[in-house]
């Protein structure tokens, strides 16, 4: 079996456990995601199956729109609810009002609590290309071990800054002391630790309650399927190969040019390929459908790290 569809993970379970369940439903061995979720997490995660996940590695880049609670407070060491309440670094600037304890937080009456439109304005500040420091309970590698291995083992390491675009925040409920934004961002985003920021600037500790991705790419939310809906339909919810590539520009090749592409050789540019653009990559279509991707040279198109599928 070979497409690919946005499975809708639930809360509480790893995202290789959410393949797991996919693999058992429809026997399928080749099976992968893209797009890690954390376990507290739940929304759109794409499944590829059979051929198709060779074209994971296409979709790693695609922007990612969340809806994420977070709840003032306290801060915690993983920067979400399900890690211990910590003291705030000396550098945060709480306000004044706000005491932090071990295992709750006292607010008392001379904190005034942001207005909408002040959180609204501090929300836009955070719109565009920035630098993020990940939190240090994440999954990125230092020296070859996940940060998060560390901060078990309390081993203090220094994760480097990633640049991050956030290209919409917006406000969509407040009620103090919660409110929740839906942020669309590139990959690589950690929304906790957005939120973790927002809160510093506020001056006051937060962290976030609950984390739903509502998008990645070209699927959404309204189009993921749980699992039951996967064992009821099958395959029939599965979408064609080439919809994971629907971001990349389309060239069409003809039978001589198809055969040199499963010869391993290049394809000169001829006149229906003058669109292309040095160092692009594109979605190639053959007689019978959809082939495989190529990258285009200085003077001609390749297929790419030797990915090819058969149309």
């Amino acid at each position: 079996m070979d497409g690919v569809f946005p499975f809708l993970k639930p809360p509480g379970i790893t995202s290789h456990d959410a393949v797991g369940i996919c693999r058992r439903i429809l026997k399928e061995k080749r099976i992968g995601h893209s797009g890690t979720l954390d376990p507290m997490a739940y929304g759109v995660l794409p499944i590829f199956l059979g051929k198709a996940t060779r074209l994971i590695e296409y979709t790693d880049g695609f922007d990612k729109t969340y809806v994420a609670e977070c709840k003032f407070g306290t801060f915690t060491d993983t920067e979400d609810s399900t890690g211990q309440a910590v003291l705030p670094d000396d550098n945060m600037n709480l306000v004044e009002g706000i005491t932090i304890l071990h295992d709750s937080t006292e607010i008392n009456e001379s904190l005034r609590p942001p207005t909408w439109n002040e959180l609204t304005a501090l929300l836009d500040s955070f719109v565009g290309t920035q630098e993020q420091r990940p939190s240090k309970y994440s999954a990125i590698k230092i020296n070859g071990v996940r940060a998060y291995e560390y901060a078990r083992k309390g081993i203090p390491v220094e994760l480097p800054l990633r640049t991050i675009i956030i290209s919409n925040i917006e406000l969509v409920a407040y009620g103090f002391p919660y409110f929740t934004i839906r942020v669309t961002c590139s990959s690589g985003t950690y929304i906790r630790s957005l939120l973790r920021d927002i809160c510093i600037r506020l001056g006051i500790p937060g962290t976030m309650t609950s984390l739903a991705r509502t998008a990645v790419g070209p699927f959404d939310i309204q189009s993921s399927y749980i699992a039951e809906e996967l064992t009821l339909h099958g395959e029939k919810i599965v979408f064609p190969t080439d919809h994971a590539v629907s971001h990349l520009s389309k060239v069409d090749v003809d039978s001589v040019q198809l055969k040199m592409m499963v010869q391993g050789k290049e394809l000169p540019i001829v006149e229906a390929f003058s669109h292309t653009v040095p160092s692009e990559k594109y979605r190639a279509y053959g007689p019978n459908g959809f082939v495989g991707i190529l990258k285009r040279t200085k003077n001609s198109l390749k297929v790419d790290k030797n990915i090819f599928i058969e149309g």
